[in-house]
């Protein structure tokens, strides 16, 4: 079949790269702009199932009035002195300022002069307070981008009239879901240009000719672009028929993939066919022959490893979480794209005159060598044919030491890399000078971290009655337990709406008059008891304002003691609350529930995607122990990469290490599995290739002389494609970058050559 696609391809060449460029133009004409169609919140990502989309719901239900989905807050402090009246004049002038910006997404601005929650808004020592402007927006929307860049620029405009010494900070959840996405989008940014450019170095000293490195870069960057657009065009097409199946949904970080992994793999592609092509041109082969050759012997193998990545991406979809489950699949069509293009848009190219360079020979070559599998394979004049052919001899005198040394190397950073601990802090993964970063740093030195995005309780009671002076009791009952906790600063509700504790407060007081105020005032009614309908005095609203800063481990596990309270109230005979459903919501609620369901998706996935890559190798190969030894070495890699690269984050963050990001085990195990057996699947298709030559041992011999150079060119290139993450903003991406790369080093001059090459020889008796 590849062999008479070699030769149609040759003979319609410019009717093929029409074609191609064709569809190329088209979808870059009709896609929409990435941008526009990206869901990048992580929590609007999550399954109907968990307690944070619920809660959602019944807030809208509840609480129709109030749209605000997340928050901007302003700071202005001052270190030693209270703020002045001038200080406070310019904090009203910037929550004027704030509402005229236009197309904001406003619900309204809460400043000091704002009923009821206004006294809430100052520090108590009076050195700092808040302007909180209310959004619309969810917490990880992608309009954040904008709303927090013109935010920015407006608190720049009136920094003349700023008061001499004081401080002003940006945060809030939506300023630090904006500056999450900034840093994403701007990741993006880096990674494709640096993708690109060590592509073409690579290219360059690989071929030595521009003119032949056209040949993969042209084919790769069509491959890319129709990937992303059909991309785009499918998300946008599900967005507008959201009952077509099967949905398509993008965010930053599939485009992140994308790129690194079609100019890595594209790029293995191309260099496998032209490095056959070549052979086949220095045995004297017309050029349309030896493209078909060339085409009949590595297609099925890239055919073969392209798949063995694409089942093993597809697998991400059975993911609860919705950035996998979409990510994978949509990953694994555009790698079906650029298996595509680089089988019939390379050969076509290659029989154009761009391909007339690949005649020429490469330094050192016997120009009237023989054919590809007789010519001898060391020259004193090759030193890397000299290395490959020294290690194969070493590999083939003395497999099973070779085995047993990589081994005791190897399991010791594979034991650390076990059981690696994960954070899901969202704010340390964004660099120090991003201005939510800073702006929390600030409101940290005045304000309970909590204030950052409170804990939202809504509590539901079936029979009601929440709205009389019986159920303020009933909410005094519920907040009592939930004050106990060491986590908690305070709480707001309607039975204390400043969230000081009854008694802490002087009745007769400035401060007094002011709680007993908001009590009966009916907008503190309208804010904690839901007046709905068929909702009305039947659900409350608590705000937990807890002691830890609402994405890191300590508010998580507040989090889990406040839910188990929660239920143990609920399932208490005897407790006013009995048989009351609660739900909860806010920054640290969906951190937990984003915790919970991409750790079972992790187990879920790491499992489902090792047996059907093996499977796959199984049907390729027909060898059941190789295929299980071949799957066994890239889960060792896999481990070791991950011990590896922990130990190395660790020493580099230093104290405050909490962990690798989250996403990078579960990214780099499915790509290492899936991607690391194409190294695996290229040698051993030409081991069997020689063996039925030259016999057992000496076909291996020549299958790791024969791929020795090229694999390791193309290990290195995956490599360098991944190490383009590293230059990224997120320190997510940077971690995943450091390690893909690292893995598919290890995997590509450990694995690939020595410990593959082991085991064959173990069995290779002639």
């Amino acid at each position: 079949m590849f062999y008479r696609l070699g030769h149609w391809m040759h003979n319609r060449r410019w009717s093929v790269v029409a074609l191609w460029l064709a569809l190329a133009t088209g979808l870059h004409w009709f896609a929409p702009a990435w941008s526009t169609i990206a869901m990048d919140g992580d929590l609007e990502q999550l399954p109907p199932s968990t307690t944070t989309i619920r809660a959602t719901r019944l807030g809208q239900r509840a609480f129709p009035a109030d749209r605000a989905a997340s928050q901007i807050v302003l700071v202005l402090a001052r270190k030693e002195t209270e703020l002045s009246t001038a200080d406070r004049q310019y904090a009203i002038r910037l929550a004027q300022q704030a509402r005229q910006i236009p197309q904001l997404p406003l619900v309204d601005v809460w400043t000091e002069k704002t009923p009821v929650v206004g006294p809430l808004l100052k520090s108590r020592s009076g050195h700092a307070q808040r302007v909180v402007l209310r959004l619309t927006n969810g917490f990880m929307a992608t309009d954040n981008i904008r709303v927090l860049a013109a935010i920015r620029q407006m608190v720049q405009q009136e920094s003349a009239a700023k008061p001499p010494g004081l401080q002003v900070g940006i945060t809030g959840s939506a300023a630090i879901g904006g500056d999450m996405l900034d840093a994403a989008a701007e990741s993006v940014r880096n990674t494709h240009r640096a993708t690109l450019a060590l592509i073409v170095i690579a290219l360059l000293a690989i071929y030595r000719s521009p003119r032949l490195a056209v040949i993969p870069l042209l084919a790769i960057g069509l491959a890319t672009s129709i990937s992303l657009n059909l991309l785009a065009l499918a998300a946008w097409w599900s967005q507008q028929a959201p009952a077509f199946w099967p949905q398509v949904r993008v965010f930053t970080t599939t485009k992140i993939f994308v790129v690194v992994i079609l100019f890595g793999a594209g790029t293995d592609y191309c260099l496998f066919l032209i490095a056959r092509y070549r052979e086949y041109l220095r045995a004297k082969l017309a050029a349309d022959e030896a493209i078909a050759r060339a085409l009949s012997r590595v297609g099925a193998a890239v055919a073969a490893s392209a798949l063995t990545t694409v089942v093993g991406l597809a697998m991400m979809g059975w993911a609860e979480f919705g950035k996998f489950a979409y990510s994978g699949p949509a990953i694994a069509v555009c790698l079906l794209v650029t298996l595509a293009v680089c089988l019939t848009l390379v050969p076509a190219l290659l029989a154009t005159p761009l391909g007339n360079l690949a005649e020429q020979k490469p330094p050192h070559a016997d120009p009237s060598g023989p054919a590809p599998n007789e010519q001898p394979f060391l020259q004193a004049s090759a030193p890397w044919q000299t290395v490959w052919n020294s290690l194969a001899g070493k590999i083939l005198r003395h497999p099973s030491l070779v085995l047993a040394l990589s081994l005791m190397v190897a399991l010791p950073f594979a034991w650390s890399g076990w059981d690696v601990p994960v954070t899901y802090d969202l704010l340390s993964e964004l660099p120090p000078h991003r201005v939510s970063r800073r702006g929390t740093t600030l409101m940290k030195e005045h304000f309970p971290p909590g204030e950052i995005g409170p804990l939202v309780v809504l509590a539901q009671l079936p029979q009601g009655g929440l709205n009389t002076v019986e159920g303020q009791l009933k909410i005094a009952q519920l907040v009592k337990p939930l004050a106990d906790l060491k986590g908690i600063a305070k709480i707001r509700s309607i039975y204390q709406p400043t969230g000081d504790p009854p008694g802490t407060v002087r009745l007769f007081s400035s401060e007094g008059l002011q709680v007993l105020a908001s009590k009966g005032s009916p907008l503190t009614q309208a804010a904690f008891v839901s007046d709905a309908p068929s909702l009305a005095g039947k659900v409350t609203r608590l705000y937990l304002m807890l002691a830890n800063e609402p994405f890191s481990p300590a508010a998580v596990s507040t989090c889990q003691e406040v839910e188990q309270t929660l239920l143990a109230l609920a399932h208490n005979s005897h407790s006013p609350w009995y048989g009351a459903t609660f739900e909860l919501m806010g920054p640290t609620a969906g951190i937990r529930d984003l915790e919970k369901i991409t750790l079972a998706d992790r187990l879920r996935i790491q499992w489902l995607v090792a047996i059907a890559v093996w499977l796959v190798l199984w049907i390729l190969l027909r060898r059941l122990l190789m295929s299980t030894y071949l799957i066994g070495t890239v889960l060792l890699s896999y481990l070791v990469t991950l011990g590896i690269t922990n130990s190395f984050f660790g020493w580099q963050v230093g104290p405050t290490y909490a962990g690798l990001d989250w996403k990078v085990p579960l990214f780099l195990f499915v790509i290492l599995t899936a991607v690391g057996q194409d190294y695996n699947i290229y040698l051993v298709t030409r081991v069997l290739e020689e063996q039925r030559r030259h016999g057992m041992r000496e076909g291996l011999r020549r299958a790791m002389i024969h791929t020795g150079g090229i694999i390791t060119s193309c290990g290195v290139i995956m490599a360098g494609t991944f190490v383009s993450m590293t230059t990224g903003s997120l320190l997510g991406i940077v971690e995943l970058g450091f390690a893909l790369s690292l893995g598919i080093l290890l995997d590509t001059f450990v694995v690939r050559s020595v410990l593959v090459p082991a085991l064959l020889a173990l069995s290779a008796r002639d």
